[in-house]
């Protein structure tokens, strides 16, 4: 009987076997290179999704597997005499990782999307309670209340005592100022109308950055400061924010497979200035906690990301995969606002820069950068680093950066320095886009689905 007819179940055990281990590799292999210049990917192959959580043993085992048959069958003859010629070998194996390298190009773009595995629907929205307001105290005196002293004197010849006569009216108790703030930086604020500035003031910082102030808006509830930043090729901008009350800090998302540019989103709430956030669309299905709003979007475990939360009181945390117990019902009964899953978290709990991350390293590399500070309740800042790519600028005239971009110790350091609290990565690469006043800063090259902002009631 001939080898390779009895050997055909082999035979197709083998190819079959080969393929996948090509493909997996190749899908691998993709969202590797990827990772180095799409910051955000990571999510798929380190997730715990059925298939891609086995990727470090699956992909070794198939390969393995498949040349020692290969290798047994075509010692048995099971392949016809062409086999062994190196052109057709050399052929055969060019087509099949170009179909591989395909195939998982189309798995890693479109499977999610067309199984719905990283669509969030408006119907599994849930709204967050909010904190029961502080009852307020009774001004006016009970009826029944029990004085010291009797209304009347008990003798009614007896002469009143006089009373003391103050010698000084005394000053009015100021009013205090409602809000996350308080009286802090009332100074910034306005009485009403909102005021713009676009001063374009220039100062020398002592490490040789130059800094100029682009822009100011403030009104009664928010106050912005964009300034930009510039060492040698290096280019940043950052947004200084306040604001009076938690539903300034608005963010806007896309639900099931819609995504957009950040300038569509943030037109869309007349954002004073806006940038991209975590791009919780591209996280792995079943991993993460996503808040928008006060409105529960996703509640799954948060085991291979850090997870920043911002809590309706004003204050944020960040907390630390591998250090951090993230309980998320115990987070949600705490009454938070907004939360990112993607990170890493950059700064440490006294407010350091940190030297180590929880990232792959490839993401840890310079890339465009952004990412949201937090001072105390009430003030925060944007951060937006231009890196070595592509950008899209408004007037759809596409154009290259020369700015290096930031590793993550580079932003780190740059958080310490402005002296935050906590600081946390938002998604990157070419995502990163800061959008105000009809301005946009950043590489705006691919949409998301998600942004945060600061908006104004006027």
């Amino acid at each position: 009987m001939d080898n390779r007819s009895s050997n055909k179940g082999l035979r197709i055990l083998a190819s079959l076997l080969a393929n996948a281990a090509a493909i997996l590799s190749a899908n691998y292999i993709v969202f590797y290179i990827l990772d180095h210049y799409n910051p955000g990917l990571h999510f798929v192959i380190h997730s715990t999704f059925p298939v891609t959580q086995y990727l470090y043993w699956i992909i070794p085992a198939l390969a393995v597997l498949s040349g020692l048959l290969y290798l047994i069958l075509f010692s048995a003859g099971s392949f016809d005499r062409h086999a062994f010629n190196k052109k057709r070998f050399w052929r055969i194996l060019i087509l099949d990782v170009v179909a591989a390298a395909a195939v998982a190009m189309v798995i890693n773009t479109h499977a999610f999307d067309w199984l719905h595995l990283r669509a969030i629907r408006q119907e599994n929205i849930v709204a967050i309670a909010t904190p029961t307001p502080s009852p307020t105290p009774d001004a006016t005196p009970s009826s029944e209340a029990v004085t010291d002293a009797p209304s009347t004197p008990s003798d009614p010849d007896a002469t009143p005592a006089p009373t003391d006569i103050p010698t000084e009216t005394p000053e009015p108790t100021a009013t205090p100022i409602p809000g996350l703030l308080g009286d802090k930086y009332a100074d910034k604020f306005t009485d009403g109308e909102a005021v713009i500035a676009e001063p374009n003031t220039e100062e020398t910082l002592a490490d040789g950055t130059v800094k100029t102030l682009l822009y100011t808006y403030a009104s009664n509830q928010v106050v912005v400061e964009i300034s930009h930043y510039r060492r040698d090729k290096l280019e940043y901008q950052i947004a200084d924010l306040y604001v009076r009350d938690m539903k300034f800090l608005a963010a806007d998302y896309a639900l099931g497979r819609e995504t957009r540019f950040v300038p569509d989103y943030a037109r869309d709430l007349n954002a004073v200035v806006a940038v991209n956030s975590d791009y919780f669309a591209n996280n792995s299905n079943n991993e993460g906690l996503v808040i928008r709003n006060g409105n529960l979007l996703k509640s799954d475990p948060c085991r291979t990301a850090d997870l920043c939360v911002i809590f309706m009181d004003g204050t944020m945390r960040c907390y630390d995969c591998k250090t951090d117990t993230i309980d998320n019902e115990a987070i949600i009964a705490s009454f938070p606002y907004h939360s990112f899953y993607f990170g890493p978290t950059l700064l440490n709990a006294d407010g350091s820069a940190k030297e180590s991350f929880n990232l792959p390293d490839s993401i840890g590399a310079p890339n465009p950068r952004t990412a949201i500070g937090y001072y105390e309740p009430g003030h925060y800042a944007f951060i937006c680093v231009l890196g070595a790519r592509g950008i899209r600028p408004l007037d759809g005239k596409n154009a290259d950066s020369k700015s290096p971009g930031m590793n993550l110790k580079e932003l780190s350091q740059l958080c310490a320095s402005l002296g935050m609290q906590a600081a946390y990565n938002l998604d990157g690469g070419g995502s990163s886009s800061m959008f105000w006043n009809e301005k946009l800063f950043g590489h705006n090259t691919r949409t998301t689905s998600d942004i945060i902002s600061v908006v104004d009631a006027h």
